[in-house]
């Protein structure tokens, strides 16, 4: 019974310890309330958007030769079109199962590619987009705050065993990019 009496005690002791260390509650005023300062949660601190740097460029630039290289080497096509022609092309890909799960920088390279499309198709633009999570290279339309993800599209699917088609991806975002630009064009401040 001593034990327990002198550990009761020890943890009493350390929590108090603890305790003191943490500062102690603040009462506000009403009127300190109103304009109090919460700390933004996670996902609500603003993006920080760039231009792409020249070393990010030349990586995506080697993504490209990669997966351009891929359709020689396991499709035999020697010619692409860079748009939306080209998904049958990385379907026969996708359904012939010419790339492993971990071949997690082939299936971005396919990612990058994707983008390409998506690029010429709607008139997106590359960018650098950070926040508290990391630093990504999405796209964008215009100066709004839509941000389409293609480099790590196929990777993820394909990692949690999810299906890839392309055509169904593609028309999926073909409905988001058409919503956010019809939105956009209705702000004249948004849609610049």
């Amino acid at each position: 019974m001593k034990k327990f009496v002198y550990c009761l005690y020890l943890v009493l002791v350390s929590c108090q310890l603890f305790a003191a260390d943490e500062p102690p509650i603040q009462t506000l005023t009403p009127e300190e309330l109103e304009n109090y300062q919460f700390a933004s949660p996670i996902g609500e601190t603003a993006a920080i958007i760039k231009d792409l740097n020249v070393g990010q460029m030349e990586i995506m630039n080697t993504q490209r030769r990669n997966v351009r290289e891929l359709f020689v080497r396991k499709l035999g096509i020697l010619s692409l079109k860079g748009d939306r022609r080209d998904l049958s092309i990385i379907q026969q890909l996708v359904d012939r199962r010419l790339l492993r799960k971990n071949e997690v920088k082939e299936w971005q390279s396919i990612g990058v590619y994707f983008g390409d499309i998506l690029v010429k198709e709607f008139g997106l633009h590359w960018v650098v987009y950070e926040d508290e999570l990391g630093v990504s290279k999405a796209l964008r339309w215009r100066s709004t705050e839509n941000y389409v993800f293609p480099v790590t599209m196929f990777s993820k699917r394909n990692q949690f065993d999810e299906d890839i088609v392309m055509e169904d991806i593609f028309a999926k975002l073909n409905d988001e990019i058409e919503r956010f630009k019809r939105a956009a064009l209705l702000s004249p401040v948004n849609g610049k």
